[in-house]
């Protein structure tokens, strides 16, 4: 199958399967906040079904992480330090692993024990934890690189999560996000799709305002189908 036909299977397929379930949420989310929506839904919904990710990129031709590969270019040198937030099951994860003094953050259980096994599969090792992007567990200036792909958009508070993004990353370090949204050249179906994925209860944003409000210096990328993906790079400015 040729890279075209695999970009469209993918949209199509994430398209249906995202119809399926805004129909399936629309009488849940009358007169219900998005923030009750993630808590009550999608939280213990990602949570169970850790085991069925891998099964979903497979039935989209491994898509999705082709598309979080992109991150790989702006990250620090191999050996420095990288925390990886919102790391799923862990593909992206163990191929850092390798490489990389790794640590990740995921707010499900279910997705640390299945990362974790993905791990010791290939003896490699990660300071993997559970809890909150609100409250990173690891002191100032830990890392040299904060990574999160197709998460970002899933956190209703964006100021809170940026904040602790960027606590954890060192002077020179980097905060990558890779994630959906808009594009920038007015792509309507970028757009359409942008919208249907905030119909879900996801937050289309652009890091970029985020990012230099903070001091960081920033550039942003959009590839993917109809650039519908895009990454946005801040960098801490050094000390001095």
């Amino acid at each position: 199958m040729t890279r075209r036909k695999r970009k469209v299977a993918w949209i199509v397929l994430t398209a249906a399967g995202a119809v399926l379930t805004a129909l399936a949420l629309n009488r849940f989310r009358r007169g219900v906040d998005r923030n009750t929506i993630q808590r009550r839904f999608w939280n213990p919904v990602y949570d169970r079904l850790a085991t069925w990710y891998d099964a979903v990129d497979w039935l989209t031709f491994n898509t999705t992480h082709r598309l979080r590969l992109r991150a790989l270019g702006h990250l620090s040198p191999p050996g420095s330090r990288v925390l990886e937030i919102g790391f799923g099951s862990g593909k992206l994860h163990a191929q850092l692993a390798g490489q990389y003094q790794m640590a990740g953050l995921d707010l499900a259980p279910g997705m640390q024990r299945l990362t974790q096994r993905r791990l010791a599969a290939h003896s490699l090792t990660s300071d993997l934890r559970t809890g909150s992007v609100y409250a990173i567990p690891w002191p100032d200036a830990s890392f040299d690189a904060v990574l999160s792909t197709f998460a970002f958009s899933a956190f209703p508070d964006a100021d809170a999560a940026m904040d602790e993004m960027i606590r954890v990353v060192k002077p020179g370090g980097k905060v990558i996000i890779v994630d959906a949204g808009e594009s920038k050249g007015g792509n309507l179906m970028a757009r359409w799709l942008a919208n249907l994925w905030e119909l879900l209860g996801d937050y289309m944003r652009d890091e970029v305002p985020l990012m230099e409000a903070r001091g960081l210096q920033v550039k942003r990328e959009e590839y993917g189908p109809w650039n519908c993906i895009h990454v946005v790079v801040g960098t801490r400015p050094s000390l001095g």
